[in-house]
């Protein structure tokens, strides 16, 4: 008797463990591969000359893809600060 509640302990054991082993395989799914999520972004601006006076935003930023692990330093300018890229984005 003693044995029947021990092999039905370990198999209730068994079972909650593989359901709960099943949502890694769901999460990887939904990833989106064509997807590189900016992880670091620096960006610093210069001001122009009296004649053109307007401000270039220069960014710095690193890219991972989740799918493949590639990462990807890039650079970006632009007159527009809200264009510039952020933590968390997709590039």
């Amino acid at each position: 008797m003693e044995n029947k509640n021990i092999m039905k302990k370990l198999l209730l054991i068994t079972a909650l463990i593989a359901l709960s082993g099943c949502s890694n395989e769901e999460e990887q799914q939904t990833q989106d591969c064509n997807c590189d999520r900016v992880v670091e972004a620096t960006t610093f601006n210069i001001v122009g000359t009296p004649q053109n006076p307007a401000i270039n935003y220069y960014t710095v930023y690193t890219t991972i893809n989740d799918c493949t692990g590639i990462q990807r330093q890039k650079n970006f300018t632009t007159t527009n600060n809200a264009q510039s890229p952020k933590v968390g984005q997709c590039r």
